[in-house]
């Protein structure tokens, strides 16, 4: 079956309405003088790709693309539901995986395995090299002679980080790990380091267990290394990959359990993965050396990176950590900077908290998305505080307004994320508590966990002591506003626009004032047996 024709069999059973000519869409279908429609559309292209979207705004959307690819859209296909944007974005994925699934070629970048017509790349590798590199990354990465460039403010700003990770137990045989996955698994990593890939050194997991280091290619995390709280010295990780290049058939995957017999295969969703990913975790080093020295995981690791690097340059520059990058070059020295010691460091580690136990999960709830590290943007972080409780007496929100700062006590959880917090940004401060009385919806006699948010304000300062920021705080609501269900007792919680509609639904609730979709909430399967619709 031919590209166009297994698009149009797809559409059609989903129930799109029939092909519209692009250029006459916002006239005949969706009309200016005509209702605001809100749904989901498929885009055919005149290389015969196609993508599908969502929007609560048909008409508004069809304008942006319009503005973005003009005439290289030939014809549009509309299914319109009224529908929140919560769902609305829920399903497109699902409608995206399963287009994909009918090896239709698509335009998306997020959600898409693979996005047609699109490489990021290219400026360092063509076509041909790229190909050349996924059929021996090794070799290809062995023959590269690319020096380490220098990156002086992020050293400046993670050598504490680097001191740390070099200070900690095993930290020889952890970077060799990493050179090892960088080798096999990342095209030319000295040349793509900072603009296609990254590292983050010294963060903690969505279960506050330390990470010896991160990488992330995109917005997402492809190879992470863990400390074990509960087993101190032990260590864990796991390496996110391709499936259909792991499994191409039941014999591989046989054969890879012969090899790995501790080896965990786990199904999680990232956005910019696609649908065609699986994670490999173990523990130990040793077993981690194994995993990256077999050729069937080490290709399947490659063709993941390969994919997402082509979408789009790694969002985590903001978190990079050089210094760890060169502990694993150490043959090729980055050009001389400033010494960290001579200059007023804000030691800033990486990227916000994440939970690696489940799409929705959480020890309140589920905060976190396991597989977007959390994908913050990084100029667009909203900071979501906390105050000191009352029985401490330090930290209060009266005190936060008279001073004209927000403060925590020392804690190496959050001091990473204080330290990150950047002049412009903004921050509100909630409390957090479950309650029984005067709840907008059913609880049938559950206890429901709130945040109540009390100040909000604008960053205009950090002294970099990990404790504090200098805030311009709005005028203070006559009372708090109360927010259901989606709540964390973190002390610090950055968030950010555009993530995951759960972040963008709360970002409206405390910083524009907009009503939360509580019914949004309460049907997610989390919440869905205690308050959902029957």
């Amino acid at each position: 079956m031919s590209n166009t024709d297994a698009a149009a069999a797809w559409a059609d059973k989903r129930g799109f309405l029939p092909e519209v000519p692009f250029g006459d869409v916002r006239s005949t279908a969706l009309p200016a003088n005509g209702p605001r429609q809100s749904g989901y559309y498929l885009l055919r292209f005149d290389n015969d790709t196609y993508y599908v979207g969502e929007s609560v705004d048909l008409r508004s959307r069809m304008g942006g693309h319009a503005a973005k690819w003009g005439s290289e859209i030939t014809s549009v296909r509309l299914l319109p539901e009224t529908a929140s944007k919560q769902e609305l974005k829920k399903h497109e994925r699902f409608l995206t995986h399963e287009l994909e699934s009918k090896k239709v070629r698509l335009r998306n970048i997020l959600n898409a395995s693979i996005t047609a017509g699109r490489d990021a790349l290219d400026e360092l590798l063509s076509d041909e090299e790229q190909a050349r590199w996924i059929l021996n990354p090794g070799e290809y990465n062995g023959g590269d002679q690319t020096p380490l460039k220098a990156i002086p403010e992020q050293e400046i700003r993670y050598s504490t980080a680097a001191r740390r990770y070099t200070d900690a137990p095993h930290s020889t045989a952890v970077t060799e790990v990493l050179r090892m996955y960088l080798e096999s698994c990342v095209p030319v990593p000295r040349a793509t380091e900072f603009q296609y890939w990254g590292v983050s050194a010294g963060t903690f997991s969505g279960t506050h267990s330390p990470r010896r280091f991160c990488v992330n290619v995109g917005k997402m995390e492809t190879f992470v290394v863990h400390e074990d709280k509960r087993v101190p010295g032990e260590l864990f990780g796991f390496v996110n990959v391709r499936e259909s290049v792991l499994f191409p058939n039941t014999r591989a995957k046989w054969g890879l359990r012969r090899r790995h017999p501790k080896l965990r295969i786990r199904t999680v969703q990232y956005d910019d993965a696609g649908s065609d990913m699986v994670r490999l975790q173990v523990r130990g080093l040793t077993e981690l050396e194994r995993l990256l020295a077999d050729p069937q995981v080490t290709a399947a690791a490659a063709r993941l990176v390969l994919d997402v690097m082509r979408k789009h340059f790694c969002v985590y520059t903001r978190y990079h950590c050089p210094q760890v990058v060169q502990f694993a070059y150490p043959e090729y020295p980055r050009p001389a900077t400033p010494a960290a010691s001579d200059t007023a460091s804000v030691d800033n580690s990486p990227e916000p908290t994440t939970n690696d136990d489940a799409e929705i999960t959480g020890k309140i709830m589920p905060h976190t998305e396991s597989d977007d590290v959390a994908q913050l943007e990084e100029d667009e972080c909203y900071w979501i505080v906390g105050s000191g409780s009352k029985r401490s007496g330090r930290n209060q929100v009266e005190d936060f307004m008279a001073s004209g700062e927000w403060r925590m006590d020392p804690d190496p959880r959050y001091e990473p994320k204080v330290l990150d917090m950047r002049v412009g940004e903004r921050i509100v401060v909630r409390t957090r508590k479950n309650v029984t009385d005067d709840v907008p919806f059913d609880r049938r006699d559950n206890s429901v966990s709130v945040m109540d948010f009390h100040l909000r304000g604008v960053i205009t300062g950090n002294p970099g002591d990990g404790c504090s920021v200098k805030v311009n705080w709005e005028d203070t609501a006559p009372g708090p506003r109360r927010y259901y269900l989606y709540t964390s007792q973190d002390t610090v919680w950055p968030v950010a626009r555009n993530v995951r509609p759960e972040w963008d639904d709360l970002i409206a609730f405390a910083f524009d004032d907009q009503d939360q979709d509580i019914d949004y909430f309460r049907n997610l399967p989390f919440w869905a047996p205690r308050f959902g619709d029957r």
